[in-house]
């Protein structure tokens, strides 16, 4: 299960995503002054992305889909088309924000051990994968650049899978060809003409 620290590091982890697209989200704002970058937000964040793999897994990732913009414009205190003068979504603070977290995270560590299937970690990696690409797309909708989005909703990813012990995959190291094949590719040098005038 979830411990308290492990959610606190993806609150934090989440909101710090989140603090980077203040920008975008919300121009002219200057550091320090009304940012993303509290418990709480991250923590908001992390439940729209948990909430995403509970519905994946009941069936309903289509309906999570089509509100998950306004889900973020609530996590971040940001106006919702279409509910202006309803009351705003009061968002839970401090330790309140991250128990939400925390119980959430072990309903679906629940359901999926209810499961007993050998597989529940690659269920779980390719949930993500799904849950990643619908929040970019949401927040490419917000109008946050697509290279921006990519790299928030990822973030987001690895502190949910954090909660589970997931970590993402490093990627590839490169490694040089061998001698021998990177001369084979090399194009081959141009003839030695001092050697081939005949006096």
């Amino acid at each position: 299960m979830p411990t308290d620290h492990a959610c606190q590091s993806a609150a934090e982890s989440a909101a710090q995503a989140l603090d980077s697209l203040r920008p975008f989200l919300q121009p002219g704002s200057p550091r320090g002054a009304d940012g993303f970058d509290d418990w709480a937000t991250g923590a908001a964040a992390l439940l729209v992305v948990l909430a995403g793999l509970q519905a994946d897994r009941s069936g309903e990732l289509t309906l999570w889909h089509v509100r998950i913009g306004d889900q973020f414009h609530e996590a971040l205190g940001l106006p919702v088309a279409g509910a202006e003068g309803l009351r705003p979504v009061l968002r839970s603070r401090g330790w309140d924000a991250l128990a939400a977290v925390q119980h959430k995270a072990r309903e679906l560590l629940t359901d999926l051990a209810g499961d007993g299937r050998p597989d529940r970690p690659v269920e779980l990696s390719r949930q993500l994968d799904l849950v990643e690409d619908a929040c970019a797309g949401a927040l490419r909708r917000m109008a946050v650049p697509p290279e921006a989005a990519v790299r928030c909703a990822a973030a987001f990813a690895e502190a949910a899978g954090s909660l589970f012990g997931l970590h993402p995959a490093p990627p590839p190291r490169y490694t040089p060809p061998p001698p021998a094949a990177a001369q084979a590719t090399a194009s081959p040098l141009p003839p030695d003409w001092t050697t081939c005038i005949l006096f």
